[in-house]
C-alpha cells in the first residue's frame, strides 16, 4: 500500500514538474514570437528613418547658407508624409536657426544646444566624435518626449573640412511606441525597453514596467546605428504556472490508491501533453521555415550581404550576396584577411579599427568605406554588424554590407549640380546687382538733367510771363508766343520722360478720390479747345445716359490720359473734328470705355503693331512734321493699365483714327460731398510780410524779385543755406522760400537747422527744380511746409505765400 502510495504520489508530482516546464516553455516560445516581430519591425523602421536623413544631411553640407524656406521644400521633398519622424531642425553652430515643419514647433527656433543643460552633454558629443547618435527619449521645448538623431554636418573637404553643426530628426517617442503596437490592447506580452541614449544594457530604462527586467524576461537586442537597446517582454501580469491535474483527481488518486491506474493514466496524460507540445513546435517549426523563406527572398531582392563570424574559431561565413558584392566566387575559401585585402588602403585602417572594437567590447557598429575588386572596380560599401553571445557563451559576430555606389554617385552628382546651381546663383546676383546699379545711374541722370534743365526754364518762362504783362508790338508778341510755347513743348518732354521713368520704377501711384466725372473730361476738352479753335477743328463729347455723375478713381491719372488722348487727335487732325465718347461696360456703370475718334491722318497696320512702344511714333516724317517724344501712348497705356483697364487702337479706318480707354473706376464713398472749390486768398495779406529768398542762382533770384515787385513786403536775399539761416536768426522771417540744392549748405540741412533754432518758426516752402516724389517727401521730412516745383509761375507763387502767410497768422491768433 505504502509502496504504491509513493508510486502515485511520485508519478503525480513528476507528471505536474513535466506539464509546468513544457507550459513555461510554451510561454516562452510565444513571448519570443511576437517580441521577435516587435523588434524586427522597431529595427527596421529606425534604420529606414535614419537613411532617409541622411540625403539631407548630404545636402546640408553644399548648402551651409541654406534659408527657412530652401530647408522647408527638401524637408518636405525627403520626409513626406512619412510616420516615423514627426520633424527636422538643422542647428548651425549648435543653434537651431531651420525647422521643417515650422508650424508647431516655432518654440524650437533658436534653442541653443550650448546653453541647453539637457541637451548640450548630446550635441557635443556629436561633435566631438563626428559620428551620428540617437539620444532619447529627452523632453523636447515643444512639448512631449522623443528619440533625436543628431547628425553631425560638414562643410568642405580635406584641410578645409569644417564642422557646421547638427542636424536632428525627430521621433515622437508616443508616436514611436503605437506605431509598432506597445500599446495595442490586442498584444498579449508587457514591454519594457532599457538602453536610453543607445547605451543597452548599461543604460537606463526608459519604457515599461522596471518590474519585467526582473521577472526572467525575454531578451532581445535592438541594434542602433551607434549602440543598441535591450528589449525586454513577458505575459501579460507575469509568467503562469499550472496545474495539469485537478484537486479532486490529486484526492481521488491518493484514497483509491490504485497502484496501475494512476501510474498509467498520469502517462498518458503526459503523452498527450507531449504530443501537444510536439505538434505545436512542428507548427511553430513550420512557421519559423516559411519566415526563414520570407527572410531569404528579401535579402536576395534587396541585394544585401549577410556575414558571421565564430571569435572562437575564427571561422567566416559570407553568403552568395556579399561573394557577388565582393566579387569572391562560391568556391573560394575566405577568411578575415580576405576582406581586409580587399578594403581601399586609404579606408582599410578605420574600416579593420571599427571592426575589431566591436568584436572586442560587444555591442553594434556602423561603418562606410570602399572596396577595391580584383578588377580595378570601385565600390562603397556601408556596413552594419552586432554581437552577441552564444549558447556556450562565446561572442558571435553578425552583420551586413550594402552596396552604395549608386548613393554615393547621386549624391556627388547632386553636389556637383549644387555647386553649379550656386554659381548660376552667383552669376544672376551679378547681374542683378549690374542691372541695379544701371537703374541707380539712369535715375540720378534723370534727377540731375531735370534739375539742370528746370532751373534754366524757370527763368525762360518765368520771364517771358513778365513780358506778357508788358506792352508789345505784334511782332513783338509773336517772338513772346513762340518762346512761350517751345519752352511748354520742352517742359512737356522733360515731365514725359520723368513720368515715365517713375512708372518702370513703381514711384508714380494711383491716388483714387471721389469726383465728378463731367468735370473731370470737360477739363481736358477745354484745355484743349484753344489748339483745335485755332485749327478750325470741332471737339464733341457725348455721355451715354444713366452714367453715375460721382465717382471714385484718380482723377488726376485719368485727365492726364484723355489729355495726351485728345491732344494727339487735335494734333494729327487738320480738317474735320475729334468726337469723344463715353460709356459703361458689362453692365458696370463704374467700368468706362472712352473712345476718341478723330477724322486726322491715321495709322497703318505697321505703324499700330508699334503704336505703343517708348519713344516710338508713326515714322520719322510724322515726328518732323508734328513732333514730339514718342512717349504719350505709353505713358497713357501704362496708367491705363495701373486703373485696371487699357488702351487699344479700335479698327484700322481709311480716315482718321479711333483709340479705345478703358478703366476701372468705383462708387463714390461719400455720395453728399460737395465738389471741392479753391479758395482765392487775396494778395493782400502779404502787406507787412518779411521773406526770405534762399537761392544760389542769380536769375532765379531776379525772377522772384520781379514776381513779388509792387506788393507791399520785405524781400531779403541769401546766396547758399548757410547765409540763410544766420539771416534767419537775425532777422526772423515769416516766410523762406528755401532751394534744395545750394552750396556750403544744401535746403535740408538749412532747413533742420533752423527747425532746430529756439525762436518763432517761419514757414519754410522749398522751391526747387527737383521734380520727383523722393525730393518732395525728404523736404517735408526735413521740416518744410509745403513744395512748389520750377518752373513756376507768378500767379502759383503768390497764391501759395498769401495762403501760407494767412494760415499762420490764424495760427498765431489762436494760440495767442
Amino acid at each position: 500500500m505504502w509502496v504504491a502510495f509513493f508510486v502515485v504520489l511520485f508519478a503525480a508530482f513528476y507528471f505536474e514538474k513535466q506539464n509546468a516546464t513544457i507550459h513555461l516553455q510554451n510561454q516562452r516560445a510565444e513571448v519570443r514570437r511576437e517580441a521577435s516581430q516587435i523588434q524586427s519591425s522597431l529595427e527596421g523602421a529606425l534604420n529606414a528613418d535614419i537613411q532617409l536623413v541622411r540625403g539631407l544631411v548630404a545636402v546640408l553640407s553644399t548648402e551651409p547658407e541654406m534659408t527657412q524656406e530652401r530647408f522647408g521644400e527638401l524637408g518636405e521633398m525627403v520626409i513626406g508624409t512619412h510616420s516615423g519622424i514627426s520633424h527636422v531642425a538643422a542647428a548651425p553652430d549648435l543653434v537651431i536657426s531651420l525647422i521643417y515643419p515650422l508650424q508647431g514647433n516655432e518654440a524650437a527656433l533658436g534653442l541653443d544646444y550650448n546653453q541647453n543643460r539637457a541637451q548640450r552633454e548630446a550635441a557635443y558629443k556629436v561633435r566631438d566624435g563626428g559620428e551620428m547618435v540617437l539620444a532619447g527619449p529627452v523632453n523636447l521645448v515643444q512639448g512631449g518626449a522623443a528619440f533625436i538623431g543628431r547628425f553631425p554636418v560638414f562643410t568642405g573637404g580635406g584641410k578645409n573640412r569644417r564642422f557646421w553643426g547638427i542636424l536632428s530628426s525627430v521621433m515622437k517617442a508616443e508616436l514611436l511606441y503605437e506605431a509598432h503596437g506597445f500599446d495595442n490592447p490586442d498584444l498579449g506580452i508587457e514591454i519594457a525597453l532599457m538602453g536610453r541614449d543607445g547605451m543597452g544594457a548599461q543604460g537606463a530604462q526608459f519604457y515599461g514596467d522596471p518590474e519585467i527586467f526582473e521577472d526572467d524576461p525575454v531578451l532581445l537586442d535592438i541594434p542602433l546605428p551607434v549602440g543598441s537597446w535591450q528589449f525586454a517582454a513577458r505575459p501579460k501580469g507575469g509568467w503562469s504556472s499550472r496545474s495539469g491535474s485537478p484537486w479532486a483527481w490529486r484526492v481521488l488518486v491518493l484514497v483509491a490508491g490504485a497502484l496501475i491506474l494512476i501510474p498509467t493514466y498520469a502517462a498518458g496524460r503526459l503523452s498527450e501533453a507531449r504530443k501537444d507540445v510536439i505538434a505545436m513546435l512542428t507548427r511553430r517549426e513550420r512557421e519559423l521555415e516559411t519566415l526563414s523563406r520570407r527572410l531569404e527572398i528579401a535579402v536576395d531582392i534587396s541585394e544585401i550581404g549577410i556575414w558571421e563570424l565564430n571569435s572562437k574559431t575564427g571561422e567566416l561565413i559570407w553568403d552568395q550576396n556579399l561573394r557577388s558584392i565582393y566579387g569572391v566566387s562560391k568556391d573560394d575559401f575566405v577568411t578575415f584577411e580576405t576582406w581586409e585585402n580587399l578594403l581601399h588602403p586609404d579606408d582599410r585602417q578605420q574600416a579593420v579599427d571599427a571592426h575589431r572594437q566591436a568584436s572586442h567590447v560587444g555591442g553594434s557598429h556602423t561603418s562606410e568605406f570602399r572596396i577595391v575588386l580584383r578588377n580595378g572596380e570601385v565600390k562603397h560599401i556601408r556596413a552594419m554588424g552586432a554581437a552577441y553571445a552564444d549558447a556556450e557563451g562565446w561572442l558571435r559576430m553578425i552583420g551586413v554590407n550594402l552596396d552604395v555606389s549608386r548613393d554615393v554617385h547621386l549624391r556627388e552628382k547632386l553636389i556637383e549640380a549644387n555647386s553649379a546651381l550656386l554659381q548660376r546663383n552667383s552669376e544672376l546676383n551679378d547681374a542683378k546687382l549690374s542691372a541695379e546699379r544701371a537703374d541707380r545711374a539712369k535715375s540720378e541722370f534723370l534727377a540731375n538733367m531735370s534739375h539742370e534743365i528746370r532751373t534754366p526754364m524757370n527763368g525762360i518762362l518765368g520771364m517771358a510771363d513778365l513780358m506778357a504783362e508788358s506792352d508789345l508790338g505784334t511782332e513783338e508778341r509773336q517772338y513772346l508766343d513762340t518762346i512761350r510755347d517751345s519752352s511748354n513743348a520742352l517742359l512737356k518732354i522733360i515731365n514725359d520722360i520723368l513720368d515715365l521713368s517713375r512708372l518702370e520704377a513703381g514711384q508714380l501711384v494711383i491716388s483714387p478720390v471721389d469726383f465728378n466725372l463731367r468735370l473731370c473730361v470737360a477739363g481736358a476738352v477745354n484745355l484743349l479747345r484753344p489748339r483745335a479753335r485755332e485749327k478750325g477743328l470741332w471737339i464733341s463729347v457725348s455721355f451715354e445716359e444713366g452714367l453715375p455723375e460721382r465717382m471714385h478713381g484718380d482723377d488726376g491719372r485719368l485727365r492726364q490720359i484723355l489729355v495726351n488722348l485728345i491732344g494727339n487727335a487735335v494734333k494729327f487732325t487738320a480738317s474735320g473734328g475729334v468726337d469723344i465718347s463715353i460709356c459703361s461696360l458689362d453692365g458696370d456703370p463704374y467700368r468706362l470705355l472712352i473712345e476718341v475718334d478723330d477724322t486726322g491722318i491715321g495709322v497703318s497696320s505697321s505703324q499700330a503693331a508699334h503704336i505703343f512702344d517708348r519713344f516710338s511714333q508713326a515714322d520719322a516724317a510724322i515726328t518732323r512734321a508734328f513732333g514730339g517724344t514718342g512717349l504719350g501712348l505709353t505713358i497713357s497705356s501704362i496708367l491705363a493699365k495701373r486703373m485696371g483697364g487699357g488702351i487699344d487702337l479700335c479698327t484700322l479706318k481709311e480716315k482718321g483714327s479711333c483709340f479705345r480707354l478703358q478703366i476701372q473706376l468705383a462708387a463714390a464713398q461719400d455720395l453728399n460731398q460737395l465738389q471741392n472749390t479753391e479758395t482765392v486768398v487775396d494778395a493782400a495779406v502779404l502787406n507787412g510780410c518779411n521773406i526770405l529768398l534762399a537761392e544760389d542762382n542769380k536769375t532765379n533770384r531776379l525772377l522772384i524779385r520781379k514776381y513779388l515787385k509792387g506788393l507791399d513786403l520785405n524781400l531779403r536775399e541769401a546766396r547758399n543755406g548757410r547765409e540763410a539761416v544766420a539771416m534767419c536768426q537775425e532777422n526772423l522771417p515769416d516766410i523762406i522760400l528755401m532751394d534744395m540744392s545750394m552750396p556750403e549748405l544744401d535746403g535740408l540741412a538749412a532747413t533742420r537747422e533752423i527747425r532746430a533754432l529756439n525762436i518763432v518758426q517761419p514757414v519754410i516752402i522749398a522751391l526747387t527744380a527737383n521734380a520727383f516724389d523722393s525730393d518732395r517727401d525728404a523736404c517735408l521730412a526735413a521740416g518744410m511746409d509745403y513744395f512748389l516745383q520750377k518752373p513756376i509761375s507768378k500767379p502759383v507763387l503768390i497764391q501759395t505765400l498769401a495762403m501760407l502767410h494767412a494760415g499762420r497768422c490764424e495760427l498765431q491768433g489762436l494760440s495767442g
